[in-house]
């Protein structure tokens, strides 16, 4: 599957947890250029992938408000590791502000990355 596929179906899966938990404003980051273009630009986008990101977009009514940023590839390495952590553990991760305590540096140098 192509990563910008993938990007998607993370888009989609996060969209998603985020109506649950009820949240009013949502930021969105990702580190594809591709997905974020895509989906700032979902109205005029005539491509497959341009119709499928509209149509997920329209979870945004949702939403008090959204805000979809494109970040460095950098800043995301807490992401990474606990995507990876998930996949090890078979099992998803969800926690509020109180995060695991041996993450605490790893989100400490995304966010001096950032």
């Amino acid at each position: 599957m192509d990563i910008t596929w993938v990007e998607l179906e993370a888009f989609k899966e996060g969209l998603k947890l985020a109506e649950r938990l009820k949240i009013d404003r949502l930021i969105v980051e990702s580190d594809s250029a591709m997905l974020v273009n895509a989906v700032k630009k979902r109205r005029t986008n005539i491509s497959i992938l341009g119709q499928c990101v509209r149509k997920e977009c329209d979870a945004f009514s949702n939403f008090e408000s959204v805000q979809v940023n494109c970040i460095n590839r950098n800043s995301n390495y807490t992401a990474d590791f606990l995507c990876n952590l998930a996949i090890r553990n078979k099992n998803d991760l969800y926690f509020d502000m109180e995060y695991p305590s041996d993450i605490h540096n790893i989100i400490i140098q995304d966010v001096i990355n950032g």
